[in-house]
């Protein structure tokens, strides 16, 4: 395949060059041109507007189906929503060789090559996945009830399912960066592979992140360069025209807008990275965290989770008949959902649930999107606290109270649920 490169005499330079970004101060960013029409808010609970972050209400995400609808789906923003054209859209990969290899103090030069969302869309095959994205922030409401945490106080709807499509990602940097698909190969091994974003944030230059390097090579990893979501080009709000889908890892992971790939032998410094996403320890406070983030390990992929959808929280059934509880479960690292088990005795007594419907994708075997579940109960007269818990396939299970930690992250305590009876109600 023919992709434009760079031609120097100096082995140590690049002719080309992704475009050089600089820091916006936060009260500079331009939020003018936000896709707000085209957004359907009696779907969401808005938590913000600028930069725009909405989570859909619990009933309608599980009554949506399997696949969660774009206007429905969770919306994640660190910044104002660019407007890219698509056919002006260029794509950076390079390579940065280790370090240790160099005699001297200089970093060695990154050779660029540059592709189009032309070459992007014809010139390797199109993969389609069902993957669930998760922020890593969902139910963080349940940390902040704990004590004070840093970020959106989201609820349990940050989680959503589709369909992806575009190439892999393993096929695109084996032929345009020379990547070695040897899963033992030492490069493939140790390297990560960094993303970052044609956009602006006020935390960074832009937003930005990476994944090791081997996860984005395994072809059973299902890393994919999405230009498609559920059938249609990706929208404004979920990363048009491309965005990496890294499925059974937390969110972030996933960049959207992308501008850049570069292999490195290092994470990503961007902020993203090395100063967000990870789960600090416990004496860990907004006055200590400074010196916290180094020590600890950024998040890869999903804990086992599981939310009750319907009934909601302080919902009145009616007493004299049965209540059917729905929700949904996922676990990480394209692991299956195992079991998923419902108590209204708080936690004393459990069953399992009547129907859960979770599919593997068809090529990897790999189970990267959620299970939905169902359970009918009898009622009481009487408050109901109905508790969820599930186990993935490797034994992990759900634990009882919330894990505080001050980013408030993978929060994935039992979901909890309290229902009021009809008679009480009208009393």
């Amino acid at each position: 395949m023919d992709f434009q490169h760079s031609h120097s005499d100096n082995p140590r330079t690049s002719a080309i060059h992704p475009p050089e970004k600089h820091r916006i101060h936060e009260s500079k960013l331009d939020y003018s041109n936000e896709p707000t029409p085209t957004r359907l808010l009696s779907n969401y609970i808005v938590h913000c507007h600028t930069p725009f972050n909405a989570e859909p209400q619990l009933p309608l995400l599980v009554n949506s189906g399997q696949i969660t609808p774009a206007d429905v789906f969770f919306k994640r923003n660190h910044g104002p929503i660019p407007d890219i054209a698509l056919d002006d859209h260029k794509i950076f990969i390079g390579v940065q060789q280790n370090p240790q290899y160099y005699f001297n103090a200089e970093s060695p030069a990154v050779e660029w090559k540059q592709l189009s969302m032309h070459d992007i869309m014809s010139k390797w095959p199109k993969t389609t996945i069902t993957a669930s994205l998760q922020c890593a922030g969902n139910r963080r409401d349940g940390l902040a009830a704990v004590k004070e945490v840093k970020g959106v106080i989201w609820g349990a709807g940050t989680t959503s399912t589709a369909v992806w499509s575009g190439p892999r990602l393993c096929d695109v940097l084996r032929d345009v960066a020379g990547v070695s698909s040897d899963m033992l190969h030492e490069m493939t091994r140790d390297f990560h592979v960094s993303f970052e974003a044609d956009d602006h944030v006020h935390e960074d230059v832009c937003y930005g992140s990476s994944i090791p390097l081997r996860k984005a090579m395994d072809p059973a990893g299902d890393v994919i360069l999405a230009y498609e979501m559920n059938g249609k080009a990706l929208s404004r709000d979920h990363g048009f025209p491309l965005r990496v889908i890294v499925p059974g890892f937390i969110g972030a992971r996933s960049v959207k807008y992308l501008q850049k790939i570069l292999i490195q032998p290092q994470e990503s410094m961007s902020f993203f990275q090395r100063h967000d996403y990870k789960i600090l320890p416990p004496w860990v406070n907004h006055d200590n965290v400074d010196q916290s983030w180094d020590t600890a390990a950024s998040l890869t992929e999903m804990n086992i989770q599981c939310v009750i959808c319907t009934p909601t929280e302080q919902e009145v059934v009616a007493s004299s008949k049965p209540v059917t509880i729905k929700g949904y479960a996922i676990a990480g690292g394209g692991r299956a959902v195992y079991r998923v088990e419902i108590s209204t005795d708080g936690g004393h007594t459990w069953e399992p649930v009547d129907k859960m419907e979770q599919k593997p994708d068809k090529k990897s075997g790999m189970y990267w999107a959620w299970a939905l579940w169902e359970k009918t109960v009898p009622r009481t007269n009487k408050s109901t606290e109905i508790i969820a818990r599930a186990y993935d396939s490797s034994g992990n299970v759900q634990p009882e109270f919330p894990i505080w930690n001050y980013r408030g992250v993978m929060n994935n305590a039992w979901s909890r649920v309290h229902t009021l009876p009809a008679l009480q109600h009208h009393m």
